[in-house]
């Protein structure tokens, strides 16, 4: 199993930054198929086959950790990769 994680630093206020995670969530769930789940105002848990994570929103950054199972995991460096520059697009 690989795990990617990323933290992404921003200057947006809680509610900017509630409404981008709102948006990423709605594109993960369009593309891959997730399932997610608000755990709390701050965090959103998201899975399915072979994937698994959280989206964490701290005051000055996002944190994305994911597990990845045998078959996502041989490209867990692209996903890192595209998630990277998808989070800081919007965070501009």
């Amino acid at each position: 199993m690989s795990k990617v994680q990323i933290t992404q630093r921003h200057h947006k206020s809680d509610e900017e930054v509630r409404d981008i995670v709102r948006s990423v969530e709605r594109e993960l769930i369009a593309r891959f198929g997730l399932s997610t789940r608000w755990k709390s105002d701050h965090c959103v848990t998201f899975n399915r086959t072979g994937l698994s994570g959280e989206l964490a929103m701290e005051p000055g950054c996002i944190t994305i950790t994911m597990k990845l199972g045998i078959m996502l995991g041989l490209y867990s460096r692209a996903i890192q990769t595209e998630l990277e520059k998808n989070l800081a697009r919007k965070l501009a």
